[in-house]
């Protein structure tokens, strides 16, 4: 084989390889934000009273309501 045709064939798998790259990156890290609002969202619900609602509005999920309800307390006679 002639030396140009196997460094254009090596160019282009290298290339190939980097975008895949690239994609798989920019999905890893919209995954990681998605975690980390998550968490935010999780550690805001553990801190409200019983009986209270959040509404929270995000370009990515739309409008998500959280209700926390009323403990109920157990006892003896349960």
């Amino acid at each position: 084989m002639d030396t140009a045709v196997v460094a254009s064939l090596i160019a282009g798998l290298g290339a190939s390889v980097g975008r895949l790259l690239v994609v798989w990156l920019r999905e890893r890290a919209a995954v990681q934000r998605l975690r980390v609002s998550e968490q935010g969202l999780c550690h805001r619900v553990s801190g409200l009273p019983p009986g209270s609602r959040l509404s929270e509005h995000s370009p990515g999920r739309g409008e998500v309501v959280v209700e926390v309800g009323a403990c109920k307390e157990v006892g003896p006679h349960d």
